[in-house]
This record gives C-alpha cells, structure tokens and sequence, in this order.
C-alpha cells in the first residue's frame, strides 16, 4: 500500500509539473492561448498530489489523523476545492475543443487570452466557493476517536443537501457537459470528412470528364489528319467505300481515347496525387485515423468515468447512511479519485506531439546536466591528487637535476 500511494503521489507531482514546465519553456506551447486551460489542470492536480494526497497517505498508512484538527477541517476544504477545480477544468477544455473545431472561424475572432484567463478565474471560484462551504458554514470534517482503534481519525460527516448537492455540481453536471460536447464533437468530426470526400468526389469526376473531353479532341484531330493524308493519295473509291472508313476512323478514336485517358490523365495527373489517395480512394488510413478518435475520446472519457463515478456514488450513499459501506470500499474509491490526478497528464500531453517533444528536451536536457556535473565532480576528485602528485614529481625531479648539477661543479673544481 505505501509503495501504491507513493507511486500515485510521485506520478502526479512529477506529471503535471512538467506540464507546466512545458508549457513555460516551450515556444510553441507558449503561443497558444488554450493550452492555459492545461496549465490550470495542471495546477489544480499537483495542489491535489501536494496538500491532499500526501496527508490522505499519512493518514490510510499510519492508520489514525497525526495532523491535528485545524488542519482536519482545512484537508477536506483543499480535497474538494481542488478536485473540483481539476474536474472544472477538464470540463473548460471538451467546451474549448468543441468551440475550436466546430466554429474554427468565431473561435479565432473571440478567443483570446484574456477570456481564457477569466473562465480559468471563474473555474477557480466556484470550486473555492463549493470547496470552502462546509468550513464557513461549520459543518463537515473533525478529528474524532475510532471506536476500533482508539485512535484520532478525520471524518467527513457532511449532511445529505450538501453531499447531493455538491456532488451535482462538482461532477455529475460537468459529466454530463463532458459527454455531449465529445459526443457532438466525434458526430461533427464524423460528418466533416464525409463531406470533404463528397466534394473530392465531385471535383475527380469533373476533372474526369473534363481531361478526356481534352484528350478525345486531341486524338480525334491527330486521326482526321493522319486519315486526311491517307486518303489524299485515293482518288478513285466509290461512295460505298466511305462508310467503312467513317467507322473505321471512329472506333479507332475511341480505342486510342480508352488506351490513354486512363493511363497517362487520369492515373499521372490524379490518381497517384497524394492528396487523392488519401480521401478519395479506399485507404486504410481513414479507418484508421477513425479508430484513434474514438480510441482517444473512450480513454478520455472512460478515465475520467471510471476514477470519480464510484466516488460520488458512495460519497452520496455514506450521507444517506453511513454504515452503507465499509472502509475499505471508502479507501478504494478514495484514492481512485486521486489517481485521475495522476492520469490527467498522461492523456492530455502524451498525445500531443508538441508536448511529447517538450518532454523528451526537459527530460534529456535534465539528465544531461545531471550526468555533466557527476562527471565534473569526479573529475575535480581524480584530477587534484593527480596534480598534487605531479607537482611532487616535479618538484623532486627539479630537485635531482639542482644536485647533480652542483657535483659536475665540484668535481670540475676538484680536477682543476
């Protein structure tokens, strides 16, 4: 269990910290206004990991509340003020993705930074609002004895308006919004490529029909020339002759159309484009492309689902009655919550190409200095008792060469 919590814990810290490290860093990243709904995401889920995951371990490991009762009532405040917000915030982005790709042309005019800096404020606000409401009201969470242990444990004992309440507008109604906008999004998405193939379609027939409209006039001018030659040089055939010739001329017209318009117009000029083979012709890449949007909006979806469902549910049940599950089901659900912490970051930058690139620079750029100032540091280690040693050669080799000196001189002296 410790090592579960400690991977949860470090996995959220460090993701969406580098999120918005990303974001800071990176240029690119920078330019986008949108990419500020990612950043309070992001914010919202490291405040999770650092002021509310880390004491919901303390406590679930040690098995009793070590940190006080002010700190009780603050805990259960930063547990819903910022889990409201993360969820707040993952609503803002399916609106922002659903304004961008539905009404390209109004979002360019009307979204600026500022606006986006508002809805984050007004995000925040409201979670504020819904997250602060049981400690200025004086109802929610104190520090009490268990009865099993006898030990101090911080319960969350809200009444059944507030739990239902609370729970309606911090995750059901943003649920609800989530759904419908990713389910018109992928509706949208959907109905915009058929279109986009039905107009190719048009043009490809109309550049067709126009490109052996073209090559039928070019071929049936070559052959009345070639046939006008030809019969220049007859001069006694009969009238009865001449329509095998008309028939002749003109079912060679249309053999030579048949041989050419499908090889050197329409397969050159069209058909091997890359631009035609990959909406007109059958290619597996559409279904493909296809398959990853729905492959993406279900992990969207499914993870966000899948972690806070459960613990809305029981969170409204235990109010109803709080004997209705055991602690074990609380913990599980507890921290499955948590863990959308840690997912966020996963599924909203790893599938960005540019925030996998910001990742990999941070990442390497990270461990590269790391690795330069471990190299540096046993250099300096090996490289000054060298030089100490070094210099003591030196100085005894300096030394040798002083003495030998002053014997030549004396035995000079002596044989003198």
């Amino acid at each position: 269990m410790v090592t579960l919590f400690s991977k949860l814990i470090l996995l959220a810290f460090i993701g969406n910290l580098l999120v918005c490290a990303a974001i800071i860093w990176d240029r690119n990243l920078r330019r986008q206004p949108e990419n500020l709904f990612l950043v309070s995401l992001a914010i919202s889920d490291l405040l999770v990991s650092v002021l509310v995951m880390v004491f919901a371990a303390g406590s679930d490991v040690l098995g009793y509340w070590p940190f006080g009762q002010a700190y009780c009532q603050f805990w259960v405040s930063f547990d819903i003020t910022c889990s409201t917000a993360s969820i707040f915030n993952l609503c803002a982005i399916s609106s922002d993705r659903y304004w961008h790709i539905s009404r390209s042309m109004s979002y360019a005019r009307h979204c600026s930074r500022k606006r986006i800096i508002c809805i984050i404020v007004i995000v925040w606000l409201l979670s504020a609002i819904i997250g602060s409401a049981p400690l200025l009201i004086g109802f929610g969470s104190k520090v009490t004895i268990s009865e099993t242990s006898g030990l101090p444990v911080c319960e969350m004992k809200l009444p059944l308006i507030y739990a239902v309440g609370s729970s309606v507008l911090s995750f059901f109604l943003p649920a609800a919004i989530m759904v419908y906008l990713y389910g018109k999004l992928y509706m949208y998405a959907r109905h915009h490529v058929k279109n986009i193939k039905t107009q190719l379609q048009q043009a490809t027939s109309f550049l067709i029909m126009q490109l052996t409209s073209e090559k039928i006039r070019e071929v049936t001018a070559a052959t009345l020339m070639t046939d006008v030659s030809t019969n220049a040089n007859a001069t006694n055939n009969n009238k009865n002759e001449e329509l095998p010739i008309v028939e002749t001329r003109f079912t060679r017209v249309l053999r030579t159309v048949a041989s050419h318009v499908p090889c050197t117009c329409i397969r050159n000029r069209f058909i091997n484009s890359p631009d035609t083979e990959s909406t007109i012709l059958p290619n597996p890449a559409n279904n493909v492309n296809d398959q990853k949007a729905r492959l993406t909006l279900g992990i969207i979806m499914g993870t966000f689902l899948l972690c806070w469902l459960p613990f809305f549910l029981v969170n409204i049940g235990r109010s109803w009655n709080p004997s209705a599950f055991s602690s074990k089901v609380v913990l599980a659900v507890t921290w499955l919550g948590y863990a959308n912490s840690a997912a966020n970051p996963l599924i909203y930058s790893i599938f960005n190409r540019d925030f996998r690139r910001a990742f990999k620079r941070i990442l390497t750029n990270s461990f590269s200095c790391i690795r330069n100032t471990d190299l540096n540091s046993s250099l300096n280690d090996s490289y000054l008792p060298g030089r100490k040693r070094n210099a003591t050669r030196d100085c005894v080799s300096d030394n040798e060469n002083n003495n030998q000196a002053q014997a030549t001189h004396l035995l000079a002296i002596t044989s003198a």
